[in-house]
């Protein structure tokens, strides 16, 4: 389960969400989840393995996604 998220459903919005990216492996995803950082920059600093893989603008916008999933959720 990922740490910031309390609920059953909260933990199953934000794996669905994160599953939707097929180019992430599941260890990205899950550092993605856990870790919940706020900047495309940050993301592949603590992910270096998402260089390349997807593009700053989409990290973003799944960050922000993600981030109104967890303002919700709280």
């Amino acid at each position: 389960m990922f740490a910031r998220y309390k609920e059953q459903e909260h933990v199953q919005a934000l794996e669905q969400l994160l599953d939707g990216r097929g180019e992430l492996e599941k260890f990205e995803r899950s550092q993605l989840g856990s870790l919940c950082p706020d900047t495309a920059e940050e993301a592949k600093t603590l992910v270096p393995s998402l260089e390349g893989k997807i593009s700053d603008d989409d990290l973003q916008e799944l960050l922000d996604e993600m981030m109104r999933l967890r303002n919700f959720v709280q």
